[in-house]
C-alpha cells in the first residue's frame, strides 16, 4: 500500500529525530565512557606516585619491613578494589625477592616488566566492572627522587611495577543513567519538534491534497475544481493562483479540441478517458493519417494504395496472416490483391461468387469467435478470422481478412477496428479516384464498339513489349484479322448490321484467345491478334478457328440469317523480323494476299509472299481504304 505524504514526511522527520538522538547518546556515552576510564586512570597514576614515594620513604628509613601494612592502607582507598606491586629482576637480585605477593601475577605484570610501558585493561560484564592499570617504575637520577643512589641499576631501568584494579560499576551505573535522561529529553524534544512541524505543514499537506484531488478529476476531463489554501505565503498563493488560472483555460479549450478533432474521425476513438491524452493520441492519428493520405495520393493505382493500406494495418495490429480482397459488384466476383502468405484461406467458389462471402454480403464486420462455421467461404488453415468490409464506390469494395490462431489476437483486431477504420476513410476518395482514373485511361486504350484495345494503345504499348520480349527473349503470333466484303455489307445492310459483325468476330476472338495474348481493334473491320509464345502450328490452330467459327454464326436480319467470312494473315516475331511493329506489317501483307487469293482464309508470311504483292501491300498498310 503507498503511504500518503503526510505519513511519509511524519516517518522522514520522526527517523531524522531518531537519528539525531542516537547520534548524541552514542556520543554521550563514548564521552562519558572516556571521561570515567581517564579519570580512573588518573587517580591510578596519583595512586602509583603515593606509592613510589612511600616505598622510597620506607627504604631510606630502614622500614621496608612495615611496607605491607603501608600497600593495604593504600588498597583501601576509594573504589580501588585490589592493590600489588612487583619486583624487577634487577631489584630481586639486589635485594632478593621480598614478599610472595610482590611476584609477577599474571602475564601482564611480566609484560610490563619487560616492556616499561603502561598496561590499561578493561573487564566488563552484566553484573562487574573493572579497570586494571599497571604502571612500571624506572630507575632516574633526575627528579626528586635519585634513584640510583639505592639501585644498582641504570638509567631507565626498570625496577618493578604496581597493579591497581578499580571497581567503575558505580561509575558505569550513574553513566546509564545520566543516558537516560539524555534519553528522555531527547524523546520529549522529537515529540515536541514532530507536534510543531505537524502544525506548520498540515496547511501545506492540505495544499497538496486538493491540487492532487483537482488533477485525478481534470484527469478524467472535469476541470472544475479550483485549488484554495490557507497558507499566508506569497509563493504558495502564487502557486494557487496560476494552478487556478491553467485548469480554468483547460475547462475551456480541451474540451472543444477534442470535440473539434472528433470531427475529423467522425467520431471519438475512445482511446482513454484522459481527454489530454486523448487529445493527443487523436492528433497522433490525424497527423499518421494525413501523411499516409499525402503518400498514396502519389500512388500509381489503386493496388498500389490497397497494398501500402496492408503495411499500415500490419503495423497497428501485427496480425498473422493478412488478405485484402477486391470486390466488383458488377462482375458479383472477388479478386486477391495483397496477401502476406501464400495459400488462400476461402474456397475457390467464394472467390467466383462475391456474395458468398459474409462480410461482403452483410456489410458488417464477421469474427469467427461468435460461430466457428459462420463464414461458408472460410475454408481453414486458420483458427480465428476477422473480416472487415469496405465499400468504396457503388461497384467497387474490399474486404479486410486478419487470420489467427490466437484468440487474444483477434480480440485486439476487433479493438483496433475503428482506427483501421480510420485509415479506410482517408482511403476512400483516393482509391475512388484511382479507380476512375484507371477507367479513363481503359476508356482511352480502348475501342468503344468493341471494348478491345485501340490502335493507339497499340502503338503505345508495342514498343514496351518489344523491350520485354527481348529481355525475356519471347516470342509472337501476329495475327492481322479484316471481314471479307464488309463495305457491302454496310451498303446493303446498314451499319448496324455491320457493327454486329464486328461484334461476332470479337466474341470468336475472345472466345479463343488466352488472357495473356493482346487483341486490338486495328482500325474499321480490321484487327490484330498477338499471341504470346506461339508458333506457327498455335497460331494456325487459332486462327482456323476464328475464321470457322465467325463463318457458321449467322446474323437475323428480318426474315433471313446472314454469315459473313474473315479473312487470316499471320507473322512471327523474330522468325520473321527483329522489330514487332515490322511483324505487323508483315502479318498485314499476309492479310493481303488472302484477300487476293480468294478471301475466307488463312494466310502465313513467308518466303511465297511475292515481292510485287509485297509491294502493293504496302501502298494500303494502315490505310483504311485496302481492298476488301
Amino acid at each position: 500500500m503507498v503511504m500518503n505524504t503526510e505519513k511519509k514526511l511524519f516517518l522522514l522527520f520522526t527517523a531524522i529525530m531518531t537519528l539525531f538522538a542516537v547520534a548524541i547518546m552514542i556520543n554521550a556515552a563514548l564521552n562519558f565512557r572516556n571521561y570515567s576510564y581517564n579519570s580512573a586512570i588518573d587517580k591510578a597514576h596519583m595512586a602509583a606516585e603515593l606509592i613510589r614515594d612511600g616505598l622510597t620513604a620506607h627504604m631510606v628509613n630502614g622500614m621496608m619491613d612495615k611496607r605491607a601494612a603501608f600497600l593495604e592502607m593504600m588498597s583501601e582507598g576509594d573504589s580501588v578494589k585490589s592493590l600489588w606491586i612487583v619486583r624487577s629482576e634487577s631489584v630481586v637480585k639486589q635485594f632478593g625477592k621480598g614478599f610472595k605477593s610482590e611476584m609477577p601475577k599474571d602475564e601482564i605484570d611480566k609484560e610490563v616488566l619487560k616492556s616499561g610501558k603502561e598496561i590499561d585493561k578493561f573487564y566488563e560484564d552484566f553484573e562487574n566492572a573493572t579497570l586494571r592499570v599497571t604502571i612500571p617504575y624506572t630507575a632516574s637520577s633526575y627528579g626528586k627522587i635519585d634513584c640510583l643512589q639505592c639501585h644498582d641499576a641504570k638509567e631507565g631501568e626498570v625496577l618493578g611495577a604496581v597493579s591497581l584494579e578499580f571497581d567503575v560499576r558505580e561509575i558505569r551505573r550513574e553513566g546509564i543513567w545520566t543516558l537516560v535522561k539524555i534519553a528522555i529529553i531527547t524523546l520529549v524534544f522529537i515529540f515536541l519538534s514532530l507536534l510543531i512541524i505537524k502544525h506548520f505543514t498540515a496547511p501545506y499537506i492540505i495544499f497538496f491534497k486538493k491540487l492532487e484531488k483537482s488533477l485525478m478529476r481534470a484527469k478524467h476531463g472535469d476541470f472544475s475544481m479550483k485549488v484554495r489554501t490557507q497558507i499566508k505565503a506569497k509563493d504558495v498563493e502564487a502557486v494557487a493562483q496560476r494552478y487556478n488560472e491553467l485548469i480554468e483555460k483547460f475547462n475551456k479549450t480541451v474540451g472543444k479540441i477534442e470535440k473539434k478533432l472528433a470531427i475529423f474521425l467522425k467520431g471519438s476513438t475512445g482511446y482513454c478517458e484522459d481527454p489530454l491524452e486523448q487529445a493527443t493520441h487523436t492528433i497522433d492519428m490525424l497527423s499518421d493519417i494525413h501523411r499516409f493520405k499525402n503518400t498514396i495520393e502519389l500512388d500509381s493505382d489503386a493496388h498500389q494504395v490497397l497494398t501500402r493500406l496492408a503495411s499500415v494495418i500490419e503495423n497497428i495490429v501485427s496480425p498473422q496472416r493478412l488478405l485484402i480482397f477486391e470486390v466488383e459488384a458488377d462482375k458479383g466476383t472477388r479478386k486477391v490483391v495483397y496477401n502476406s502468405g501464400i495459400d488462400l484461406p476461402c474456397t475457390q467458389e467464394s472467390m467466383e461468387r462475391a456474395d458468398i462471402c459474409r462480410a461482403y454480403r452483410t456489410k458488417k464486420s464477421v469474427f469467427s469467435d461468435l460461430y466457428p462455421q459462420l463464414c461458408p467461404g472460410f475454408q481453414g488453415g486458420y483458427k480465428y478470422y476477422y473480416c472487415i468490409p469496405f465499400d468504396i464506390t457503388s461497384t467497387y469494395s474490399v474486404v479486410i481478412m486478419m487470420l489467427s490462431n490466437d484468440k487474444e489476437k483477434v480480440n485486439l483486431y476487433k479493438r483496433e477496428e475503428t482506427v483501421l477504420m480510420y485509415y479506410l476513410e482517408n482511403s476512400k476518395p483516393v482509391i475512388e479516384s484511382k479507380i476512375l482514373m484507371q477507367k479513363l485511361k481503359e476508356r482511352s486504350v480502348r475501342d468503344g464498339l468493341t471494348g478491345l484495345y485501340n490502335r493507339k494503345f497499340l502503338e503505345e504499348v508495342i514498343d514496351k513489349i518489344n523491350k520485354q520480349a527481348d529481355r525475356k527473349t519471347s516470342k509472337y503470333a501476329v495475327m492481322m484479322l479484316d471481314i471479307d466484303s464488309f463495305k457491302m455489307i454496310n451498303d446493303t445492310y446498314g451499319h448496324d448490321i455491320g457493327d454486329s459483325f464486328i461484334k461476332l468476330l470479337v466474341e470468336c476472338i475472345n472466345h479463343e484467345i488466352r488472357s495473356s495474348d493482346i487483341a486490338a481493334r486495328y482500325g474499321g473491320e480490321e484487327f490484330v491478334v498477338l499471341l504470346h509464345e506461339a508458333s506457327y502450328e498455335g497460331a494456325l490452330r487459332v486462327a482456323e478457328k476464328i475464321r470457322t467459327m465467325f463463318a457458321k454464326i449467322p446474323i437475323s436480319i428480318g426474315d433471313k440469317n446472314v454469315t459473313s467470312t474473315v479473312s487470316i494473315g499471320i507473322s512471327l516475331y523474330p522468325e520473321n523480323t527483329a522489330s514487332l511493329r515490322e511483324a505487323i506489317k508483315f502479318a498485314d501483307i499476309a492479310l493481303y494476299k488472302a484477300k487476293r487469293g480468294g478471301r475466307n482464309r488463312v494466310v502465313l508470311f513467308g518466303e511465297e509472299v511475292e515481292k510485287s504483292e509485297e509491294k502493293e501491300a504496302n501502298s494500303y498498310l494502315f490505310e483504311d481504304n485496302a481492298p476488301e
